[in-house]
């Protein structure tokens, strides 16, 4: 089935920032009305909603309903986690290409520990659930906290060390990434490090807290709401705002080799086993939005690590298994550079929005509103992660 499906709208909450003194419900109308706006709209127009972070971090869709006073045909709300990005699109993208709702609200709220939710009680971990790493297998982070290792970060440390142990990648070349999102963070007025400079010589001065990552390798936390409306193209062209297509659409990938949350397939981290991985030479998210992969102006990732840019270019076939490292260092991910990537600052300095502040880049970068980190003339955008799910989004200029 072609889909028929656009974003039309954007809204995030007034202040992106640890603790801005308001609750999670509060932070999500905030975001809820700036989307109406952008998109000249009115609520009683929202007839579908997806979310993904639910109470008591978040807010949970029927809860919202209530307050906000909606009336809905069509819901869903998905498990609490970063994860989701992607496939929450993916659903009201099929929401309303299958008729079952017309405009769908995607919105996700969600406070840190070290903001407003230092006022709610106490909850077993960070993700407000059983760490996913006290599995008995282990869990998708590919450590076991059970042994005493905390879990996300570590995952995510112990990924990157067996990368750089494997392929000679060094703690300058991954200094390249998050020097790079804060530079992109200096020109986003929303980014919570938009006035903290970095360097490659202050970010090897950092220490390492664990395995090879350093404070500038792990994402900022904050308390904050995004929303994106999502209808179809007969719809998008009745509000009078551009039109930017979700042109194609590609799911999380599931198996031994797609299991590791912090690794691309064939490093052998975790359950994943160990082999010289090739990038497939056609992905279906490419076909289905009906361009090639050099037709791309612009890529975007999944951060809460800096390892994760590595693990996604070679996910994806940008450069060869091994090479992302030397990729970043002598290619770049600027906007000089062939691929620029995460041009908002991302989850490393714009702030951890759970993926949704990519997704609002790119429809700002495909409407031409991203102001001094631009891309020239921006016409196909993918979103695309280690594990496999993936986006296309694109302007009037490529229909």
């Amino acid at each position: 089935m072609q889909l028929n499906a656009c974003v039309v709208g954007l809204g995030t909450s007034d202040v992106i920032g640890k603790d801005p003194g308001r609750s999670p419900l509060r932070l999500q109308f905030e975001s809820f009305r700036a989307a109406l706006r952008d998109a000249n709209l009115d609520k009683a127009d929202v007839d579908g909603l997806v979310t993904a972070w639910g109470s008591p971090r978040g807010v949970d869709y029927d809860e919202f309903v209530v307050a906000a006073g909606l009336e809905l045909t069509w819901v869903s709300q998905l498990w609490t986690h970063g994860r989701w990005t992607a496939t929450a699109i993916q659903q009201a993208a099929m929401a309303v290409t299958t008729g079952v709702a017309e405009v769908v609200a995607v919105v996700n709220s969600h406070v840190a520990a070290q903001g407003y939710a230092r006022k709610l009680p106490q909850m077993p971990t960070s993700l407000g659930a059983v760490d996913e790493a006290l599995r008995d297998g282990g869990g998708p982070y590919g450590n076991w906290t059970i042994h005493g290792t905390p879990g996300a970060g570590a995952g995510a440390a112990l990924a990157a060390q067996q990368y750089m142990d494997r392929y000679g990648a060094t703690a300058a070349d991954l200094a390249r990434i998050p020097v790079t999102l804060r530079a992109f963070a200096h020109d986003n007025p929303m980014a919570v490090l938009r006035d903290r400079e970095l360097s490659v010589e202050q970010y090897l001065a950092e220490p390492e807290l664990m395995g090879p990552l350093r404070q500038s390798d792990i994402c900022e936390m904050v308390d904050a709401s995004t929303c994106l409306l999502v209808t179809t193209a007969e719809r998008a062209a009745d509000v009078g705002r551009p039109v930017v297509h979700i042109a194609g659409m590609q799911g999380i990938q599931s198996g031994r080799d797609n299991y590791v949350f912090f690794s691309r397939p064939g490093l052998g981290a975790g359950v994943s086993p160990s082999y010289d991985y090739v990038a497939p030479k056609t992905f279906p998210v490419l076909e289905r939005a009906g361009i090639a992969r050099d037709d791309l102006d612009g890529f975007y990732t999944y951060d809460p690590f800096s390892p994760q840019i590595w693990m996604a270019l070679e996910r994806w076939g940008f450069c060869a298994a091994g090479e992302a490292a030397a990729y970043c260092r002598d290619k770049g991910i600027g906007l000089d550079s062939p691929l620029p990537m995460n041009t908002s600052g991302g989850s490393l300095a714009e702030g951890h929005l759970y993926g949704y502040g990519h997704m609002l880049e790119m429809v700002r970068q495909l409407r031409g509103e991203a102001g001094p980190r631009q891309i020239t003339g921006a016409r196909a955008l993918q979103w695309g992660t280690p594990w496999g799910d993936a986006l296309v989004f694109t302007n009037e200029q490529v229909r």
